[in-house]
């Protein structure tokens, strides 16, 4: 097959059946031929497709990526930086209204945004928007879809302090839904609610331009070990999403230095480096580090899955990165503004 047409094939492309290691090793003592069990069946060929998890929405289970108990990142290359706020917050928008179309219940809000001002991926208009949108499968009408609108409360904040200070207000309101929800009858409807916090990293940054990074890295760790204990406090119900606006890696793509003959790079006499973080994309050139910044890094610990969106052949991906409560690390999809 020529490369052009396996390389526009790439996404269409399914991966080889698995073969078990011991069927490989062991033969039966009869003679018999072994038979082929270890094949999976038509159900398990597309397990690495994140997409149908995204498609199904926040699900009651542990084998779903987008679960609740969970603190989910969702980050983009820090080249890519002047994409607008919507290249970002389209997954967990994606998520959020996919779950407010299907909530039968009324029972207080349903997601609470704390987002920079300014920040216009989860206004109102763009909400409404999106809740009438051809990708939901339920058709809303306006009135419909202003009355979900109901569910989200809106958090706008403009520094890290009045961030942290928000955060503490939600939990607050936690508590109070899981005891109203203790109360009520009908308890048997798996019901989400939604923690978004956009921007997180972008402000903790504004406090080491104007203190130091070591101020920056502890008032965000802090928050996020919050976060953390938010998740898994209220791990029934709470989904929380921390939408990353700075991005990761690098500033700008890397450009090739000027170097002598003889010179030596730093790469070349150390080239695993960068990997040394343990967290990188399959999709990026090897060698570059995702988390080149103490910053990045602390903010990486605070996150159970890691979602990375970037571009692959123009056409937008979104993968697992980071997946440290179970099996989905390297889970990947295609994804556009119309899924």
């Amino acid at each position: 097959m020529p490369i052009s047409n396996s390389i526009q094939d790439i996404y269409s492309a399914e991966p080889a059946f698995p073969i078990l290691a011991h069927s490989l090793l062991h033969e039966p003592d009869n003679g018999n031929v072994i038979p082929n069990d270890s094949v999976p069946d038509n159900s398990d060929r597309n397990d690495w497709n994140l997409k149908e998890h995204w498609d199904k929405g926040i699900q009651n289970s542990q084998s779903s990526i987008f679960r609740c108990g969970t603190v989910i990142g969702f980050s983009r290359l820090r080249s890519r930086v002047k994409d607008n706020d919507d290249y970002i917050a389209q997954v967990p928008r994606h998520l959020l209204t996919k779950s407010l179309v299907q909530s039968s219940s009324h029972m207080g809000p349903k997601a609470f945004i704390i987002f920079p001002s300014g920040f216009e991926a989860f206004a109102p208009r763009t909400l409404l928007d999106a809740l009438q949108s051809s990708s939901i499968e339920t058709n809303l009408t306006r009135e419909e879809a202003i009355k979900r609108l109901d569910n989200v409360q809106l958090l706008p904040v403009h520094n890290f302090r009045h961030a942290a200070q928000a955060i503490g207000k939600v939990s607050e309101s936690l508590e109070q839904i899981g005891n109203a929800r203790q109360l009520e009858t009908n308890a048997s409807t798996f019901e989400p609610v939604f923690l978004i916090v956009v921007g997180l990293d972008t402000l903790a940054e504004g406090i080491i331009r104007a203190s130091n990074p070591v101020r920056g890295t502890a008032l965000l760790a802090a928050t996020l070990r919050n976060l953390n204990r938010m998740s898994r406090s209220y791990a029934s119900y709470l989904s929380t999403f921390l939408v990353n606006t700075n991005g990761l890696g690098p500033a700008t793509f890397e450009q090739p230095h000027q170097q002598g003959p003889n010179s030596t790079s730093n790469q070349d006499k150390n080239p695993r480096s960068s990997w040394d973080d343990g967290i990188h994309s399959v999709f990026q050139t090897p060698g570059s580090s995702l988390l080149p910044t103490l910053l990045m890094k602390t903010l990486d610990q605070g996150i159970d899955t890691h979602i990375l969106l970037s571009d692959v052949n123009m056409v937008q991906v979104a993968e697992v990165i980071k997946c440290r409560l179970g099996s989905g690390l390297g889970k990947w999809g295609s994804w556009t503004p119309s899924t």
